[in-house]
């Protein structure tokens, strides 16, 4: 990590991206984009419903891989994503973060859990039990909503660990994410604040909202002592815009060269306050908002060949034998690469990458 990295060889968003990029923090983190999360959910859980319904009456019900066991721990991370829509639709934000409040991160622990036991299934590292009724409908219900959830949550909701950096990194990957994203023909502009808030890495945020990493000096002793004031406009910006969740400590952020990547300590300011929804009301923008349509992969109902290890490796390390690689957690990523070629980041960010049987 380099902390001396000259903030002009950082690639920063054009003002259009800008532009983009706010309004695209807005509608990732709106009651509209967890209401729709939610229906893929309850699709989900209903397609194990129907499977487990038809395991019973032909006499499988322990000889299934959807007992009544996976069927209740489902129904009940689903109860807690319900929950956490109904609290995000009276103004609560703290759903997104990682704590008690975190209805989300309660949610998802299930969905992940199945994702991460298809890619296992897929690649051959476990199996489905033959009694498993309406098997493709259950994959293709997780599948819908783990791509639902997977389009919002990676730029929303907190980290499970201290210390990573800002979840939205300005790059390649988010450059071509923008170019297929859909707008509206008129973008709004992003807000210039005439009451500046600030908030250093490793400080508490004060409030949940959209914030912008600047260029500040760090402040000296001396001005530590004496009360330094307030930076002053024109801001220098050193990357990309933020949702940062309201009493959590402001995270460091990630910015690409055009050879590499670095996390650095900043100031972020403050652009927009989200306060939505406090007065019950959703905001007319909100009616325009397009998301993906999640598409479909049709797995093999039981792996052909079963490895006899596993290979794993991480972003920016040698692939250790050449092959097809896999993203452990995404279901539809891979790349082939040969023995020596340097696994690559996965939007952006770094994975770990698993070596799928030949």
């Amino acid at each position: 990590m380099n902390q001396s990295i000259s903030s002009d060889a950082a690639k920063l968003p054009t003002g259009l991206e800008r532009q983009q990029i706010f309004y695209w923090l807005k509608r990732v983190s709106s009651v509209t984009a967890w209401r729709r999360i939610f229906e893929y959910y309850k699709a989900w859980a209903t397609a194990t419903e129907n499977s487990l319904r038809e395991a019973d009456e032909n006499g499988w019900g322990e000889e299934t891989s959807l007992p009544q066991s996976e069927y209740a721990l489902i129904l009940k991370c689903l109860a807690h994503c319900e929950e956490g829509v109904s609290r995000l639709a009276r103004g609560d934000k703290r759903v997104f973060k990682f704590d008690a409040n975190g209805e989300f991160a309660m949610a998802r622990r299930m969905l992940f859990h199945w994702a991460q036991m298809l890619y296992r299934i897929e690649i051959g590292e476990n199996c489905i039990k033959i009694h498993t009724p309406l098997w493709v409908e259950f994959n293709e219900a997780l599948t819908k909503a783990c791509q639902a959830w997977q389009e919002c949550a990676l730029q929303v909701l907190e980290p499970r660990y201290l210390g990573e950096p800002g979840l939205t990194l300005y790059g390649q990957w988010l450059q071509k994410e923008l170019a297929t994203m859909t707008f509206p023909s008129e973008l709004a502009l992003v807000p210039d604040p005439v009451e500046n808030t600030f908030v250093r890495t490793d400080e508490y945020t004060p409030c949940s909202g959209i914030w912008e990493p600047i260029d500040v000096p760090k402040p000296s002793f001396l001005s530590l002592l004496t009360g330094a004031p307030k930076p002053q406009p024109p801001f220098k910006i050193v990357g990309a815009m933020n949702y940062l969740h309201g009493g959590s400590k402001a995270p460091r952020i990630t910015v690409e060269t055009a050879t590499d990547s670095f996390r650095l300590d900043t100031t972020w300011r403050l652009l927009w306050q989200d306060d939505r929804y406090n007065d019950g009301i959703i905001p007319e923008e909100e009616a325009h908002y397009q998301f993906t349509r999640p598409y479909l992969v049709q797995p093999a109902p039981q792996p052909l060949i079963v490895p006899e290890e596993t290979t794993w490796a991480e972003s920016g390390t040698p692939a250790p034998l050449s092959g097809k690689w896999l993203v452990e957690s995404d279901l539809n990523a891979s790349i082939i690469l040969t023995k020596g070629d340097k696994l690559p980041l996965h939007n952006g960010r770094k994975v770990r990458w698993v070596l799928a049987g030949n």
